[in-house]
């Protein structure tokens, strides 16, 4: 009887650890705010770019004073398509690419997406294939190439992982930042976890006076950007913007773009945050 017990008492410790160890709004949290202290002054710590020409021959200067700092990799997130220029596209592999369903026309088989590595060299890829996920406003395109190891693709938040956030409850909303790319990345800002509802994510201007100075707000011409939650010095990809509020979970569509990329041998890396060593 008193090993049962032990044992049941044991278990139900296991699962608090495990409770603990997903609920990341703390941690998440102070990553943010620590990098926002570091910036200063906000106003040049912003731009992406020094200088940025799209154009060919194309050239890209880093800012060396973005606030996200050189440790956290922003290479993932295209800056232009030769079809307008615009819109996101963030790399979920080395092989592809989500933006938002609804400017899929602006993404036809021989689009041309550039990145640039840390080194400010543009590394271009071409569209081979693209499908709708779902009845969402995500798009997966298939490259022509694998990205090269000095681009980085994003790891994707688990399903549901927002229940497990402690000051997700009613009540509390937006205590959670989330860090933003806009249509070409000029800029990285933060904003506020709103809500979540079946497959949808929403956004607001943050409530922590200390994030105003580092916010902004989407326009026209921002559709596919990406929603990111930053956790031990990684952007993972949760979201793609369709509107200036919020868009379609990547999370909540995992299997429906494992079986999208299935033909190519490559699959979305979900983050495990039960072991907090797991890193990509």
């Amino acid at each position: 009887m008193r090993r049962g017990c032990g044992l049941f008492l044991l278990g139900l410790a296991a699962v608090a650890a495990g409770a603990r160890a997903q609920d990341i709004t703390l941690r998440s949290t102070r990553e943010v705010q620590r990098l926002l202290l570091a910036a200063d002054p906000p106003e040049i710590s912003m731009p992406v770019w020094t200088a940025c020409k799209d154009s060919p021959p194309a050239n890209y200067d880093r800012n060396p004073f973005i606030w996200t700092g050189a440790v956290i990799d922003l290479t993932g997130k295209a800056v232009w398509n030769s079809r307008t220029g615009r819109f996101g596209t963030t790399a979920i592999s080395p092989l592809h690419v989500v933006y938002a369903d609804h400017v899929n026309g602006l993404y036809p088989v021989g689009t041309i997406i550039r990145f640039v590595a840390k080194d400010d060299e543009p590394v271009e890829r071409v569209v081979r294939s693209s499908i709708r996920i779902g009845t969402t406003d995500i798009d997966l395109s298939t490259l022509d190439a694998p990205l090269p190891g000095k681009i980085h693709w994003y790891r994707v938040m688990p399903g549901n992982w927002f229940l497990r956030c402690s000051r997700q409850a009613p009540g509390t909303a937006g205590r959670l930042p989330c860090i933003i790319m806009d249509g070409n990345t000029q800029c990285i800002a933060v904003k506020d976890v709103a809500n979540f509802s079946q497959g949808i994510f929403e956004t607001m201007t943050p409530v922590d006076k200390r994030r105003l100075a580092f916010t902004r707000e989407l326009h026209p011409g921002d559709s596919g950007t990406p929603m990111f939650i930053l956790y031990g010095g990684e952007l993972i990809l949760d979201g793609i913007y369709h509107t200036a509020q919020g868009g379609s979970e990547v999370s909540a569509c995992i299997p429906a773009l494992n079986a999208a990329m299935r033909p190519s041998g490559f699959q979305v890396t979900v983050a495990d945050f039960s072991d907090p060593r797991v890193r990509q």
